[in-house]
């Protein structure tokens, strides 16, 4: 568990993963994608809290060990008594797969979330209720005191609303952003007559001074101010792609946060090009080390700095962003 006070509050939530093959043999594995950001920042070694909702249960054991092992810390704000999430995929011999949700979100009002300079919030949690209201508020109070804020919606269309109102409640979660990360589907899904170019505008235009926006193989693309740039993915043999847009999103925020960037991000200008360049490329070595493992599977930082010049402690932005 993490000694040392928190650099950055991820919120949202954690849903074990239970995963039957066609043969019978089930699999149980944690996820949820505010989870996997939370692992790979443990793991990057940033102090990292992670404020979720959890059941007294074996799988919320099961998620507890997983998040220590990465040296995160945990707060459990669910409802007392409440179970923990449970996604179940039964896989077809052709690969395909039929999805089972027991999910319900909510946090606890009395809960205090820890004062930071950067908070993360992300997928269900930001559009579900009870909860989404919750993290709304929590967002908008840190944002309010000068925290820096990173949504990424990880948009799962079959367990949300209608697409209007997924995308009127994004949009207003924007207006409380500092960082947007989302994937090329997500931005489909969310905005299905704009081009990319398009997007990322009309995004800076609700007040967001940097956006990211993923596509895979074809890599990424990082807008700030007036500036942007294309970052390619990374050569790697793929066993899976499962976790690695939270790979690309943890790896961003760890050099955010190397890069102490709390002040430059707010400046009219934005971040410029090296520096867009600059934690692009990581990101993208986070996501692309990701991609060669089974599942969610994030690296650690010592297992990227043989490949990354220059790496270290990230400094912490609390007391600058306050």
């Amino acid at each position: 568990m993490t000694q040392q006070p928190p650099t950055i509050v991820v919120i949202g939530e954690s849903v074990m993963d239970v995963i039957a093959d066609p043969a019978g043999k089930r699999s149980v594995t944690p996820g949820g994608s505010p989870l996997n950001v939370a692992v790979a920042l443990g793991r990057l070694e940033v102090p990292v809290q992670f404020m979720t909702a959890l059941g007294s249960d074996d799988y919320g054991d099961q998620i507890l060990a997983h998040l220590h092992d990465a040296g995160a810390e945990v707060v459990s704000a669910g409802p007392v008594g409440a179970r923990t999430p449970v996604a179940t995929a039964k896989l077809a011999a052709d690969g395909s797969a039929d999805y089972d949700l027991d999910f319900t979100w909510a946090l606890r009002a009395d809960v205090p979330v820890a004062e930071v300079g950067l908070l993360h919030a992300g997928s269900l949690a930001l559009f579900l209720e009870p909860g989404a209201s919750r993290v709304r508020a929590i967002l908008s109070a840190a944002r309010q005191r000068g925290a820096v804020v990173s949504i990424d919606p990880n948009i799962r269309p079959s367990l949300l609303l209608p697409r209007q109102e997924v995308r009127r409640m994004f949009e207003d979660l924007c207006a409380r952003a500092d960082i947007v990360k989302l994937s090329d589907e997500d931005a489909s899904w969310l905005f299905p007559d704009l081009t990319p170019g398009e997007l990322v505008g009309k995004l800076l235009g609700f007040g967001v001074s940097l956006v990211g926006l993923t596509a895979g193989a074809d890599g990424s693309l990082l807008a700030s101010g007036g500036h942007q740039v294309h970052i390619p993915s990374v050569p790697a043999r793929v066993v899976d792609t499962i976790g690695a847009g939270d790979a690309y999103m943890s790896g961003l925020l760890y050099k955010f946060l190397e890069l102490d960037l709390a002040n430059t991000l707010r400046r009219p200008g934005g971040l410029p090009e090296d520096t867009l360049r600059t934690i692009g490329t990581f990101a993208a070595l986070t996501a692309g080390v990701t991609v060669t493992r089974r599942g969610a599977d994030p690296p650690c930082l010592s297992q990227l700095k043989p490949r990354v010049p220059h790496s270290s402690q990230p400094a912490s932005i609390a007391q600058e962003a306050r």
